[in-house]
């Protein structure tokens, strides 16, 4: 199974273990990364121990958060550490004035690091990117709910070598048109909505005539909105045609895929040809799907 998924299973099971109820939750952080490591590691040997602790404390904290069922005392930790780091513009001001308000009990470890830049995250619009060694503010994006998570267990795997299968078949697709696409992997777990696709980094090379330099393949972003379109509510749900009455419906997975990446191929083609602003204009008049960077890439030009 996807680590990423064992990351959201070991923290969910922790927040509920009974024996655990009347600890904290730093405490349940610390047992988090103990569980999380145990589960990765009977699956995944290869993966080191500093990187798993910060994915399992990054996992804990986001839950934290985010959680539909929150604990009485982490509703009170998560009320207070949110109206109090959202007062605060710059992330290194909040960090220093929570160092000094918990100097009785901070350490520079990564339970208190992780939770003071996800309250922080969660109350400036980013989530967290992390390595082995380093953690980074990106843009947010929606959250998979838990309850969302458990009802697409049966289907990740299908689901995830649906989408393999199809991405080895599209990938050729973009070098038929004269792109050629790279494969790097990454120092990070993923998140389940992803399908494992982010947790490698994928470089498109244009064609010599365009002498564009290469750029970046967000296919983790893409899976996750075929499966898990963002709509108007923070939390993703599952696509309700994919995921009808509980079953996975392969035909539609695959129609949305051909939808989605196909309509950043075409835009890469066009971009080849009459440029990326002149390209927008016309995949969106060819009836093709546009990401909202990419919308507001285009509005910010027609302005």
């Amino acid at each position: 199974m996807l680590p990423a998924f064992l990351l959201r299973a070991g923290v969910d099971w922790v927040r509920h273990l009974p024996e655990f109820a009347n600890s904290n939750p730093y405490a349940r952080c610390e047992q988090a990364i103990k569980v999380c490591d145990r589960l990765l590691s009977e699956s995944y040997s290869s993966l080191e121990t500093s990187l798993v602790e910060v994915a399992s404390a990054t996992a804990y904290w986001e839950e934290f958060f985010q959680a539909e069922d929150p604990l009485p005392d982490e509703k009170e930790w998560r009320d207070g550490l949110t109206k109090r780091s959202a007062q605060y513009e710059n992330f290194e001001d909040w960090q220093q004035w929570f160092k000094k308000s918990y100097a009785k009990v901070y350490t520079d470890n990564n339970v208190w690091a992780s939770l003071v830049m996800t309250s922080w995250a969660t109350t400036h619009q980013y989530q967290l990117a992390y390595t082995e060694d380093s953690w980074d503010f990106e843009p947010s994006r929606s959250y998979l709910p838990t309850s969302t998570f458990w009802s697409l267990r049966p289907h990740l795997l299908v689901a995830m070598e649906v989408l393999k299968e199809f991405w080895i078949t599209e990938s050729k697709k973009f070098e038929d048109a004269g792109f050629a696409v790279v494969e790097e992997r990454k120092q990070f777990l993923g998140r389940v909505e992803c399908l494992g696709f982010d947790t490698k980094k994928y470089v498109v090379t244009w064609p010599a005539k365009t002498k564009l330099p290469a750029e970046e393949l967000n296919l983790g972003a893409l899976v996750a909105d075929i499966i898990l379109p963002v709509g108007d509510a923070w939390f993703r749900r599952p696509d309700s045609v994919i995921f009808a009455h509980d079953h996975l419906d392969v035909t539609s997975l695959l129609n949305r895929a051909n939808y989605v990446l196909g309509s950043k191929l075409r835009l890469y083609e066009l971009a080849a040809e009459i440029g990326m602003e002149k390209a927008r204009q016309q995949v969106l008049a060819e009836g093709w799907l546009l990401e909202d960077a990419e919308k507001v890439a285009l509005e910010s030009a027609q302005a």
